[in-house]
């Protein structure tokens, strides 16, 4: 993967994003600006720099948290639309590492899918375990995967390309993220990470979805989300175990990669999207 290359400005660079946050506002504009995508600006017709400002107008907004350990953006093309291009969340790990808590990029132009607001237009915290069922069978018809509110852009590549650029200039060495969703598992192991823990269960998963297995039984078509059919696909197998086909929730495992390495882990091996 090509890393984009971060040259500091004088006077040393920060070591975290605690460190980041704390320095001066033009000194961290160009953390900031590094870490949005070229295509993104180029497929939004963006200026190349900010201003990043605390503000519900603004195009660029740096989203002033309480955590200090935490860094997050958000990129709004449309400052009146219902989502922003791009959010990106970074915290401190407490061994000194960096988490990408929270990456979105949103297809503005794409329709929307409401499934993180319930039947009376309410959001619906994350964790929640109401779901809107309507808006999950329009999005599964439309192609997308359980989460997505809109089809994506197909920038996750340069985006996690930006973030590595950053961990490196921080001087950090590895990178942690937190699949919410079987199909974010599989990808992030398409861009080059590996799992610290939940390996086992990605492989079951594959195994159990395979002929023969517990889970393929279980795919009879009694509903909308365990069709026979999805069982052959991974956005097919996420509505399923986003559907609770395990008998319980997704639980989120832990994935890892080194900045400027690539791990080669493929849980499911040639499966289609």
């Amino acid at each position: 993967m090509l890393r984009p290359a971060f040259t500091p400005p004088p006077g040393g660079h920060p070591t975290s994003v605690r460190d980041l946050l704390s320095r001066p506002e033009a000194e961290r504009t160009l953390y900031l600006d590094f870490l949005v995508p070229e295509e993104l600006r180029v497929h939004y017709g963006l200026p190349s720099r900010g201003p990043w400002e605390a503000d519900a107008t603004s195009v660029f907004r740096w989203i002033s948290l309480p955590e200090p350990r935490t860094l997050r953006i958000e990129v709004w093309p449309d400052p009146v639309a219902e989502d922003p291009a791009l959010v990106v969340e970074l915290t401190d790990t407490y061994l000194g590492h960096l988490e990408a808590a929270w990456l979105v990029l949103n297809d503005l132009s794409a329709p929307r899918f409401n499934l993180d607001r319930d039947d009376r237009s309410e959001p619906i915290a994350l964790g929640s375990s109401v779901r809107n069922l309507r808006e999950e069978l329009r999005a599964l018809a439309a192609g997308l995967a359980p989460n997505q509110v809109r089809a994506g852009l197909r920038m996750f590549r340069p985006l996690i390309g930006r973030i590595e650029g950053l961990a490196a200039t921080l001087g950090v060495d590895t990178l942690y993220v937190s699949p919410l969703a079987y199909h974010n598992a599989v990808k992030y192991e398409h861009y080059g990470f590996t799992y610290a823990s939940g390996q086992e269960e990605l492989e079951w998963l594959h195994h159990e979805f395979g002929r023969g297995g517990v889970l393929r039984r279980r795919m009879d078509g009694s509903r909308p989300f365990r069709m026979p059919w999805m069982a052959e696909s991974i956005r097919g197998r996420s509505w399923a175990v986003h559907d609770e086909i395990l008998g319980r929730r997704w639980m989120a495992p832990q994935m890892y990669k080194f900045v400027g390495r690539s791990f080669s882990t493929r849980t499911c091996p040639g499966l289609r999207w």
